[in-house]
């Protein structure tokens, strides 16, 4: 068994924590409640660090079924360096990925999902990950719309399921 690896600084440490247990042989995934906790701890880090990559998804216990949400993936990157157009270029190469079955056609969620920052801006980080958390109360509902579609979820169905959060950081 591989033994997940903790990076380090202060950001990747708080992800580790929550999302790694038993000695760093088992992955946790959180929920919703747990994500927001999660980035209060890194917001009220005052640090950054190089990227963090959410990854949301839903599993139904009832169906037997999971579904993973790439195009409402959060990715942040710290660059030494970037301008505006290399911002949209982000943005828009991030709303177009290739390996995933759909894509996300709003820009200005883009926006909130990708956003650049230099790596020692701690204020624009700071917001990027409020943007975020901020963002989920209209994320979520659009995810449940897809996964009652995509699994033929009905309401039975719905006390069995719950959305859960692949955090990467590095």
């Amino acid at each position: 068994m591989k033994i997940i690896g903790k990076d380090k600084g202060e950001i990747n440490e708080i992800v580790y924590n929550n999302t790694v247990y038993y000695n760093g042989k088992y992955r946790r995934y959180p929920t919703i409640t747990e994500l927001k906790g999660i980035l209060d701890e890194i917001i009220s880090s005052d640090s950054t660090t190089e990227y963090i990559r959410i990854t949301p998804f839903y599993i139904n216990e009832e169906v037997d079924m999971q579904i993973e949400f790439e195009e409402f993936m959060f990715y942040i990157e710290c660059r030494d360096w970037f301008d505006e157009k290399d911002q949209e270029m982000h943005i828009l190469d991030c709303l177009e990925p290739i390996d995933t079955p759909r894509a996300l056609n709003d820009v200005k969620l883009g926006a909130i999902l990708y956003p650049l920052c230099k790596h020692n801006d701690i204020v624009s980080y700071q917001k990027a990950l409020e943007e975020y958390k901020d963002s989920l109360r209209d994320i979520l509902p659009r995810m449940m719309k897809i996964a009652k579609s995509e699994m033929e979820l009905n309401e039975e169905h719905l006390p069995f399921g719950c959305f859960c959060f692949e955090i990467h950081s590095g």
